[in-house]
């Protein structure tokens, strides 16, 4: 009697121990559910008859290697054309007034010639006449001299203002100050971190505007001076005003190639697809399967979007008919049809 309530007392504590263990482990499965390591990253499937793909115009091409040069954050300010305007104006005026100095002397000189070989055949000209005529040589003289020394100051001036490129567009007036003058386009300052290498100055770089507008800009010159509230190496470039409604003082911010490269792939701007504020490219995995997949946007390349990591080399993207597959993602589907799937990472 006593030996079977010993067997039930301890038949009863090995099920309360299996008991609280199986408690335990349902726990445990549950929190490691619920953490983002325990979670697989989903893929969203559909499919579409080979008929519906070329009815729809869809076209795939193989994804694009791609070398991605590196960028450097650059910071600037779009520059008033004011200071260019006055620049010229000084000039013109500069250069009149040396133009007019000149003519009067040239004039002066021939009556001082004159009046002296008349002067010198009997006295045909008095000395009085004659001595006023050689007042007003040496004073036209002078005036060149003083026109001259004008123009080269304020040819200096804009040498040392602007550089040798735009000191020449000022000097012809030619159509890119033209343009800068009327509005039509502006010049942006640039500043990098003294510690940014470059092979070779970027000839053409992406400008955002304060609108996040991507404008593309020239290089024109070194700038001869720094920006006191954008301390670092300075350059000039060259922009439209009109694409990205650029205006004199703008604080603009741009990605300017760097020395360092980076590989992957080139997601051209025509497979890209938005849904929710974010960018999607269909893969296809069959012949009427496709992959609605996620890529970053945050380095934008003139061809579309840079990605690295995302796709595999040979992966075919979807560049024509994306917008119809989101559609027929959208669409109810019959039982055992596509739809959000886990990823099989084929």
């Amino acid at each position: 009697m006593r030996s079977n309530k010993i067997l039930t007392v301890a038949l009863m504590l090995i099920l309360i121990t299996l008991a609280a263990c199986q408690g335990k482990k349902d726990t445990d499965e549950k929190e490691k559910e619920g953490t983002p390591q325990a979670q697989r990253q989903t893929a969203y499937t559909v499919t579409v008859d080979e008929n519906a793909q070329q009815a729809d115009g869809m076209e795939t091409e193989a994804i694009q290697t791609y070398v991605y040069r590196q960028q450097t954050s650059a910071y600037g300010q779009v520059l008033s054309p004011a200071g260019l305007a006055s620049a010229y104006n000084n000039l013109a005026t500069a250069k009149s007034s040396l133009q007019k100095f000149e003519a009067q002397l040239m004039a002066s000189r021939l009556e001082y010639a004159r009046l002296k070989s008349l002067n010198a055949s009997n006295k045909n000209v008095s000395d009085r006449a004659l001595q006023a005529a050689e007042a007003k040589y040496f004073s036209d003289k002078a005036e060149v001299a003083g026109a001259r020394g004008a123009l080269r100051t304020a040819k200096d001036a804009i040498s040392t203002g602007w550089g040798p490129v735009i000191s020449g567009w000022i000097s012809g007036y030619n159509e890119s100050l033209q343009n800068v003058i009327g509005s039509r386009d502006v010049l942006v300052q640039l500043a990098i971190p003294p510690t940014s290498k470059f092979k070779t100055t970027p000839k053409r770089v992406q400008i955002t505007s304060p609108a996040g507008v991507l404008i593309p800009a020239n290089f024109v010159s070194g700038a001869t001076s720094a920006n006191p509230s954008i301390q670092g190496i300075s350059f000039i470039y060259i922009a439209s005003s009109r694409s990205g409604n650029l205006l004199p003082g703008m604080n603009v911010t741009a990605n300017m190639p760097s020395a360092g490269t980076q590989s992957g792939f080139l997601v051209p701007s025509a497979a890209v697809v938005w849904l929710q504020d974010k960018a999607w490219v269909y893969v296809k995995k069959s012949a009427a399967g496709f992959n609605r997949v996620e890529i970053p946007t945050s380095t934008p390349v003139d061809e579309g979007y840079f990605v690295s990591g995302v796709f595999s080399p040979g992966d075919q993207i979807v560049v024509k008919g994306a917008q119809a597959l989101m559609s027929a993602e959208s669409t109810p589907k019959a039982e055992g049809g596509g739809g959000e799937d886990e990823d099989d990472d084929d």
